[in-house]
């Protein structure tokens, strides 16, 4: 293979050498059907497949091209305009109180068998880590069986409150391998049971970090033994390096002896940070693409932060089928819902909840955004005049849309129908409408 010479990106990995069929010939066609449908959309992307808007000059009828992206979690650009807009958003709705970062991490053990069961057991990460968090500060129900005097103490200890959680599913870690853990961000504190006062976390944050990592543990092992009850959780088949059945009592009796790590962050006064680093990779794949420093041979080099290493940079060289197998294997299910909201923040009692709140603190609610069209991110990104005519000087007005018949509109381009539409494309008005009456 060719050395890759320009800009690399994920769509020329995918089409060069035609690696995105060799691909699906390497997995015996046992692809998901998520991610058929994410990868499609990103690689017609700006193409005459998904159309285009065009923008008419009423002076000198220069027509100036605009085309469509396709909004999809696996193409870079289009995430991160996601991305962005989503943050603002979320953002506008909290509240201006502190915020701990937490991290829910699990045991290597757990990882294949949640992947072979991704739609039952994601779901059962969520609700475990919302009920340890809530059990802890009163805002639950007691569990069972909890008759340990260290944990009945250090849950006297503290006020009961009801905290807001926004949870984001993360399934990687820094070298895109498959590391399914949940970053947490919660309130300092909350509204008290009776809604009458505001509550604030204590100064050590609800309880000691490996309290919270045995209800965490608990629940989980709990939420997965009803899973394979309820489901047989080890009913489809198996990979070669997986045929082997793995007794379900003796693996959660292995895991239960471990101790499952949680990370509590110091106190964060605004959670803007957080919040854009935790839901970074939601909306967008989960490798930026200037890490990826090489494309050759069929081989493909990234960097990554190797945290055995201190979080020093360390490289990574893949085959590039297993590179794109690493990528694909994070696209989530249709649907599927990666950021979710507890407590205060949920989805059912927010508006009632954060007025209560809002109230209380004597804070005004905040004006939530609404989302910036392709003029305004074109002028924030620096262009001043974004629909200016280059010829005249101008303004531009819209004039019609394409859409569908991706035949006459790659020919009034002339490119093919799978070749993206060039920035900054410019027509006159009579090639577009002789183009049109031809087709």
């Amino acid at each position: 293979m060719a050395h890759w010479k320009g800009s690399i990106t994920i769509a020329n990995i995918l089409r060069t050498s035609n690696n995105w069929k060799r691909y699906i010939a390497w997995k015996c066609g046992h692809v998901r059907s998520a991610v058929f449908y994410h990868v499609a959309r990103m690689l017609a992307c700006r193409t005459p497949q998904l159309g285009a808007h065009l923008f008419l000059c009423s002076n000198c009828h220069t027509v100036m091209v605009v085309p469509h992206s396709c909004k999809s979690v696996f193409c870079s650009s289009c995430g991160k305009v996601r991305t962005d807009q989503w943050c603002r958003q979320l953002l506008s709705d909290m509240l201006d109180v502190p915020y701990r970062h937490l991290v829910f991490t699990l045991p290597w053990e757990l990882r294949l068998l949640i992947q072979d069961n991704r739609k039952l057991l994601l779901d059962v990460l969520f609700r475990a880590a919302a009920d340890a968090i809530l059990s802890l500060t009163n805002a639950g129900p007691l569990p069972k069986g909890r008759k340990s005097l260290k944990w009945i103490n250090g849950r006297k200890r503290l006020k009961p409150y009801l905290p807001g959680m926004i949870m984001v599913l993360h399934t990687f870690g820094s070298d895109i391998k498959w590391n399914p853990h949940l970053h947490v961000i919660i309130t300092a504190g909350g509204l008290s049971l009776d809604h009458q006062r505001w509550v604030s976390a204590p100064k050590r944050y609800l309880v000691p970090a490996p309290l919270l990592g045995t209800e965490w543990k608990l629940n989980v092992i709990a939420g997965v033994r009803k899973a394979h009850t309820d489901h047989n959780l080890f009913r489809r088949r198996l990979r070669k390096d997986r045929r082997r059945r793995i007794n379900i009592d003796k693996l959660l009796g292995h895991i239960r002896k471990k101790r499952w790590h949680i990370l509590i962050g110091p106190s964060l006064r605004c959670a803007d940070k957080a919040v854009r680093y935790a839901c970074r990779y939601t909306k967008r794949p989960v490798i930026a693409e200037g890490r990826i420093v090489k494309f050759e041979r069929g081989y493909v080099t990234f960097h990554f932060k190797d945290y055995h290493k201190g979080g020093a940079r360390s490289f990574k060289k893949l085959p590039v089928l297993v590179f794109i197998d690493r990528l694909v294997q994070h696209l989530p299910e249709k649907k599927f819902r990666q950021v979710r909201h507890y407590g205060l923040f949920s989805n059912a009692k927010r508006t009632e909840y954060l007025s209560k709140a809002r109230q209380i603190l004597a804070q005004r609610k905040k004006r939530r955004p609404t989302p910036m069209t392709w003029e305004k991110r074109r002028k924030a990104a620096g262009n001043r005049k974004p629909l200016s005519c280059p010829r005249c000087g101008h303004l531009m007005e819209f004039w019609c849309l394409l859409f569908g018949r991706h035949k006459y509109i790659a020919q009034i381009f002339g490119i093919k129908p799978n070749e993206r539409i060039q920035p900054k494309t410019y027509l006159t008005r009579e090639e577009v409408l002789s183009q049109v009456l031809l087709a």
